[in-house]
Order: structure tokens, then sequence, then C-alpha cells
């Protein structure tokens, strides 16, 4: 169907933008700068009563800063102009060209108003693509195009603009380059309540020219592509003498020799389904077609081919007719191809498929090709028509498309879908040949610490360059993909040996071994490396992928930098690990962990002074999990800050909550991991925690260990002081275990040591536990500093704690860490002991 005599209803925009008739120009021109529409549709009681469009906005006085909050009513157009949507394309034309306007309001079959259609999506939606080829731009202009220099007012510039039947002025500019102002810049600086001094200020520059005699298809593609209303029109000198709009185009053309031209081409159809004897008498338009066409004879000989035969394949007409159309042959097929093609032609009459043929520069294109035979009224053929489409941006799409769908964008490497389907096809022909296959997972060591203190341009460059080691360590006929993040997995397929997969590994091993140079920088990042085979290892892919997982885990656990291959012997374990790694991740987000609550007490009087909190997680699949098992994986996948911001917002609230029940004030120490502590922006997520449930610093102790100084001290040394400016308190957890650099805790704003439990728990078995637990209490104190016993369990510890002069107690003793429900007896008790026995 000619797409002149399809309905607008195919082409109609149907979102409405409507607004009231008291709401003012500024809001209404905010509203279509928002929508990026050219009207407003103004509605009373849901009745269209007027059209407010971009063209309207000229005839305002911009001098007038009253102007802005003139209510639409006062400048909108009425009545509105209608049509119905079962009118044709064709006749919407027309009416537009009666009407002299640029919007139509489309009303439903039952007359409701149902969308807008403009000049615009006629232009588009017209098709008479050969009826523009035949008309220059020059040809349609009819007045010239109004130009001012930059230093006009913009008061006076949109004078000019009234004036113009373009709706634009071209603005000169002292570079003598060309800008432009439109109405549709006009109602954007009315959107904004702003409009500029000079027509130089509010040009859009430089201005989008066409030759003028460039033909009027080809102004409607630019004006398409470049998503601009008008364009300049330049004479051979460059100067412009024009302007070019979609409304111009549709004014000048031709509705009735539209018609006669669709006439025309209807009946040329109809010939051609009667005879494809009449094909010579379509020559105009063959001529005018998008498509190439080329008609060879029937001893094989070019006798025609079209202009964009020439435009398309590099050769003009000269050049192709008396030649075969072997000119064109790209060598990619094989020559049983074309005998096929021509055996189908003589037997059937028509042909038809994608062909890979050559441009005169040598380029090898794709094209869409349809070949018929023409044959005379004896029934002999004696010609062939090839009608043809270039496909190669068609073709690139797929691709894109395609590796998009199957290919990292980062590395190029396969992602997870195509490793998948590949991994699927090796097995299945592994099972059919009797054969064996493996894959290896391969992850970077250390790679989120490289990512997260250099960023992520450092770590994606690591990984390109990682990916581009492991392509070097393998076959061509080996698959390396990339699963996500710093994750990497091999295919191996048709392996006589597990021999040959080793050695892979080892040759990986090494390569990792030398430095990442990124950005003039040495980066060492080794790898750790799993292996599984099949069907040794599993009989399926996902048990095969399960156990190089595994496999890989063990390597990291034997010191990374290493490979192994899989063993059941170790399944259980990295199950383990996998399951619990992959339950963390969601933990938060399900609501499974808890604080519980263990009390600090003076070691003299037993009166409680502070509390712990510990956390505690419990999963339904894997039941109770203890912080020792699953604070070093959290760490590993580098989710502990989340965590450690979890536990910290969760004792904020709790003490919140006691504290509106009135028990007496408490501080509540919290564990920080190293990552955390020396995050730049951990003191102002705890002052602003703090903010958030109205609580005073002096409520909480932040707990970290010597070890959290070990990476960027100065940073960490910045982050206490930062902490102590707001009144938390500090302390160091586990003392006597790790760093203990004793001259540089001096200079840290240090509440508390808290002295391990290792040493209380020993304390009475070795004589030496004592004088060292003695001599960390007097440490503690000539530091100026509180110490902390924990892991209590004894009444004689207690007692020789007392007595050595130790500040703090906790441990079982005491009370064991309780929720907080149930902790809150010992807040109702007047935070006392209870009594030794």
């Amino acid at each position: 169907m000619n797409p002149i005599n399809e309905e607008i209803s195919s082409i109609v925009n149907r979102t409405l933008l409507t607004c009231k008739p008291d709401d003012t120009i500024t809001k209404c021109a905010a509203a279509m700068q928002e929508a990026g529409v050219s009207s407003i549709l103004v509605q009373e009681k849901g009745v269209p009563i007027g059209i407010w469009t971009e063209r309207d906005s000229l005839r305002l006085d911009v001098s007038n800063l009253a102007v802005f909050d003139r209510p639409v009513r006062e400048l909108m157009n009425a009545p509105v102009k209608s049509i119905r949507e079962d009118i044709s394309i064709g006749a919407a034309a027309v009416r537009f060209k009666e009407e002299k306007v640029r919007h139509l309001l489309v009303l439903s079959k039952d007359s409701t108003p149902c969308g807008i259609i403009t000049q615009t999506d006629v232009i588009l939606k017209h098709g008479e693509e050969y009826y523009l080829t035949v008309k220059t731009v020059e040809q349609t202009i009819t007045v010239a195009a109004p130009i001012a220099p930059e230093h006009v007012s913009f008061s006076d510039a949109l004078k000019i603009i009234q004036n113009a039947p373009q709706a634009a002025v071209c603005v000169l500019f002292n570079d003598n380059s060309y800008g432009i102002v439109t109405e549709k810049d006009v109602t954007r600086f009315l959107s904004q309540r702003n409009f500029p001094e000079t027509i130089g200020e509010a040009a859009s520059r430089p201005l989008k020219t066409i030759p003028k005699d460039s033909n009027l298809l080809e102004a409607r593609n630019m004006l398409v592509s470049t998503g601009f209303r008008h364009l300049g029109v330049s004479d051979n000198s460059g100067n412009i003498i024009g302007l070019i709009s979609f409304s111009g185009i549709l004014s000048s053309l031709q509705f009735e020799y539209v018609r006669r031209i669709n006439s025309i081409l209807e009946e040329r159809s109809q010939a051609l389904r009667a005879s494809q004897n009449s094909l010579h008498l379509a020559h105009k338009i063959i001529e005018a077609s998008l498509d190439g066409i080329i008609i060879v004879n029937s001893q094989g000989k070019i006798d025609y081919v079209n202009p964009t035969f020439t435009h398309v394949t590099g050769y003009s007409s000269d050049e192709a007719v008396g030649q075969t159309p072997a000119l064109l042959k790209s060598g990619r097929h094989e020559e049983n191809y074309y005998t096929e093609m021509w055996q189908q032609l003589q037997i059937d009459g028509y042909w038809q498929g994608e062909i890979w043929n050559r441009r005169k520069n040598g380029e090898v294109y794709p094209e869409w090709l349809t070949i018929t035979a023409i044959r005379n009224d004896a029934g002999d053929i004696y010609q062939y028509a090839g009608i043809f489409c270039d496909i190669s941006e068609r073709k690139n799409q797929e691709n894109q498309i395609r590796r998009l769908a199957y290919f990292d964008e980062l590395t190029k490497l396969p992602n997870r879908r195509l490793f998948s389907d590949r991994l699927n096809m090796a097995v299945a022909r592994s099972k059919r040949h009797h054969e064996r296959l493996a894959i290896m997972f391969v992850d970077l060591d250390h790679f989120k610490k490289i990512n997260d203190t250099l960023g992520h341009n450092t770590g994606d460059a690591l990984l390109v360059e990682a990916a581009e080691r492991l392509k070097h360590c393998t076959r061509d006929e080996d698959t390396v993909a990339r699963m996500g993040g710093d994750e990497f997995i091999l295919l191996f397929p048709e392996i006589e040996s597990v021999d040959e997969v080793t050695k892979v590994a080892q040759r990986i091993v090494e390569a990792f071994s030398e430095p990442f140079i990124v950005d003039q920088q040495n980066l060492f990042v080794t790898a750790s490396l799993g292996i599984s085979v099949f069907p040794d290892d599993g009989e399926d892919t996902e048990t095969i992928i399960k156990n190089a997982d595994v496999a890989m885990y063990r390597s990291k656990d034997a010191g990374r930098s290493t490979y192994n291959l899989f063993n059941a012997s170790f399944t259980s374990q990295s199950l383990r690990q996998l399951e619990i790694e992959n339950a963390l991740r969601g933990a938060i987000a399900h609501d499974e962990f808890e604080l519980y609550f263990q009390p600090q007490a003076a070691a003299e009087d037993r009166t409680i002074v502070a509390a712990e909190a510990l956390l505690r997680w419990h999963n339904e699949k894997i039941g109770e999990i203890g912080p020792a098992e699953f604070i070093p994986i959290a760490e590993e996948i580098g989710i502990i800050s989340k965590i450690g911001e979890w536990v910290l917002t969760k004792t904020c609230r709790q003490i919140r909550e006691w504290q509106d029940k009135g028990y007496p004030a408490l501080t509540v120490a919290v564990n920080i991991a190293p990552e955390q502590i020396k995050d730049s922006t951990f003191p102002l997520f705890v002052e602003k925690t703090l903010e958030q449930f109205d609580l005073s610093g002096r409520c909480l102790e932040i707990e970290i260990t010597e070890g959290s100084f070990i990476d960027e001290p100065e940073q960490v040394k910045t982050n206490l002081f930062a902490l102590k400016e707001i009144g938390v308190r500090i302390a160091i957890d586990d003392f006597g275990t790790g760093y203990s650099n004793l001259g540089y805790l001096r200079n840290l704003p240090i509440d508390h040591l808290k002295i391990d439990q290792s040493f209380i728990r020993g304390m009475f078995q070795e004589e030496g536990n004592r004088q060292l637990i003695s001599t960390m209490i007097t440490m503690s104190e000539n530091l100026g500093m509180h110490s902390i016993a924990e892991g209590v369990e004894e009444q004689i510890q207690a007692d020789f704690l007392s007595q050595g002069g130790c500040s703090l107690l906790q441990g079982y003793l005491l009370s064991r860490p309780e929720p907080a429900t149930t902790f809150e007896r010992h807040l109702k008790n007047g935070l006392r002991w209870p009594d030794k026995d």
C-alpha cells in the first residue's frame, strides 16, 4: 500500500500534552520543552478550546517581564483545527496547505481527541521519495534568508523572526560564520524565564547548510539525521541564500502531480504482474530507485545498470555494460554456489538471497539480491532483472548485537552466555566420541584492592592485559571467557591427558608472576586456578563448573598464585565456603544478621559501664555461622564494609531505643574492619549516623585491630583523630597478637587496650602469661589508656586482674553475649553485676 493512501492513524502522535486556560505561558513552554513537542492543547473541563504552539511565542513582547505570567488563554489559537484519524496522509497534507497551519488535532471516530499530527509527520511518512528527487532545494526558496548581525538586540531580532515565513533568522557573527535562532529557541527562553540581550547570545551555531542544487529528498534526510528543523541553503560561494524546513518541503509538493505519479506507479505494478516484458516501460522509475538494479541478457552480459548500482558498487554504466556479473564476484563463494543459483533461475525463473560482492575499490560487502527471469511471448528467457540493496549497515548492527549478547565489552572475550553455549556443545561432542575435556577457573588475587585504591580505570586496564596473557597461554581451539569481575574461565576441548591442562596452568601462573604495567606503574597481581575434567569430575556442565570453582578456592586457601586439580576430598569444605559466600551476599537484604551484646564492667566495683556489640548470623539453609568463619569470607568478597555499616547503624538505633526507655546512658563498642577504618569517608558516616539517631559521640566506641595500621597508616591516623573530634572512643582489640608498634600507638588517640583472651585463658598455666598481662596493664597506664581484659571466665582471673590494676573486665564470668531484649536486664538492674558467690 502506498504510504500516501494510509490513514493518519498510523503516524499520529497519541501523547497529548494539555494545559488549563489559566496556566502561564512559561509553564506551558516548560512542559513543551520537557516533552519534546512543539504544541500544547488548551482544555477547559476536558474540552479543547485552543492550541498554543512554538510559533505563537513569536508574538510576545519580550521587553515586558510580565509576559512570563500571562495566561495561555490570551495567546492561544482558537478554535482548534482538527482532522479525523481515518483520513489519508495525502488528504492531511492537502488540509495543512488549505488551513495554513502546522498542527492539527486528531479526532477518533467518536470525535474524541486522540493525538496531534504535524507537517513534519506528513513529510516523514508521505512516501513520495521519487518526486522529492526531481526538485532542488533552490527551487523551493521563495524569499531570501533573513540575516541579522550578532549585536542586534533579541527583541529587534524577534520582530524579524515574526515577519519571516521560515519562523527563523540567520545570525551573522563577526568571524563570518553563521548561527540560527528559531521559534523553538524563543519557546526555550520563555520556559527559562530569561531572554538574552542579543541575538548572538541566543543563536545555535554553526548553522547546518545544504548546497542549493541538492534535491528535496537529500534535504529531508539531512533534517531527519541532524534533528534540526531548518537548514541554511548555500550558493556556490558558500553564502546563505535561504532556509529550508519541513514546512517548506511540504509546501513545495504538488499533490495533483504526486497523485498522478501514484497512478502511473500502480499501473506499472499491474503491468509488471501481467508480463515481465514491460520492465523497460518503468525506466524512469528504475532510474530513481533507491535499490540497485541490473539487467543482464540471455548471454550473461550486462545490458543496463541504474544510478544506485553505480553508487553502491562504484562502477559506472560505461564500465559495467557489456561485462558479466562476475565483475562483482567477491571470491567468498564457491563455484557451486553460482551454479546452483543459475540452475534455480532456469527452473523456477526466480532466485533470492544474501550474497557477498566486491566494489570497484576492492571492498567486499553484503547485499540482499533478488533475480527474476524475464520471458518473451514465446516463453523463452531473454533477460534477467536483478534488484539489490547494500545490507552492510544491517550486518554491522547484527554483529554489534551479537557482540553485546555474547562477548564481554571490556576484554572482547566471550562472556558467560557464549561460554555456556560452547561448553554444552563440547560436552555433547565428548559424550559422542568418548573424549575428555577440561575447564579452568582463573581468579585474580587481591584485584579488589587495586580496583579500590587506584580506581576502576586502572582495574579495567589490568583486566584487559590479564585477558591477553590468558589468550597467549592457550591454543586457538581453546576458549577464554570472562565470567564477570576478575573471574575468567577457560575451556579445553578434546584433551588426551590432564598434563596438557596442567602445563597451561603453570604457564598462566608464571605469566601472572610478571608485573602488570599500567599508567607507568608496576602492579603485581597473581592468579589462583582451579581445574576440573569431564567426565572424571562430573557428568554435566553444572557439576564440572562447580568443581573447578571449588578447586580454585582450594588454591586460594593454599596461599594463592597456584593451581589445583579438583579432588573429591576437599569438596565439602570448599562447597561450604561457596555456600557461605553465596548466602552472605544476601544476608543483609534477608535480615539474617542479629546483634548480641556483652557487658563490660569496672574491675574495682563491678559497675557496668559499657557493652560490646557482637554480630551473629543465622541462615535458614546453613544454620548458625560464627563470625570467625564468615568475617574472613566477607573480607575476601568485598562486602565487609557494608556489613560494618549495618552493625554501626543497628547499634546506634538500639542505643536510641534504650535511651528512649529511660535506661542509663551506656557506651557500646563496635568492631570495625581494617578496610573500613582506612576509608577516608568513614568518620563522616559515623557522624551522620550519630546525628540520625540524635546520639552523643560518647555513646560509641570503635574497636580496631593492630593490623589496621599496616596499610595506609597515615589515613588511619587521620580517621582516628576525626572520630575523636566527634567524641567517639577508640579501642585496640586483640592487643598483643599483632602489629604492636608502641611508638606509633603513643601518638594515637587511643582510650582502651583490650588484652586478648588468649592471654587471659592461659594466665595460670604459665607464669610468663601473668607477667605479660601485668606488663600490658602497666604499659596502658603509662600511655594514658585504660585496659580491658576480655575472655574472663573464672573468679580467680577477675581477682588477679582487679588487683593488678586492670580497668574493665569482659567475659562469660559476668555474662554471655545476649540479644538486646535479654541484655536489658542489666540496664534494669542499675548497671550492676551480680554479687560474688
